[in-house]
């Protein structure tokens, strides 16, 4: 029955449902959906399981925030700039 559903869906022969499975994990995880979301999704009965079996995927903190306070300081910029343009 899988070796049908993933000749049907173009994927490549040997397909086995964990990657199909892998794949649904790490394409949500790349859409930045929250960990809790996901966890519900894929069936884990903690978030902790999902964490501990996706955990390579998942962003770094340090990532999480790199840029962040930079953008925020070029948006106040910009609003400012604005602001003493307009009046």
């Amino acid at each position: 029955m899988l070796a049908e559903a993933v000749e049907k869906a173009g994927l490549p022969k040997g397909t086995r449902f964990h990657d199909v499975r892998h794949y649904y994990a790490s394409t949500l995880i790349a859409a930045n959906l929250n960990p809790k979301s996901i966890q519900r999704r894929l069936g884990h009965a903690t978030v902790s399981e999902t964490f501990d079996t996706y955990r390579h995927l998942f962003p770094g903190d340090e990532d999480l925030g790199r840029g962040a306070i930079d953008a925020e300081i070029e948006k106040d910029l910009a609003e400012q700039g604005r602001s003493k343009r307009e009046a």
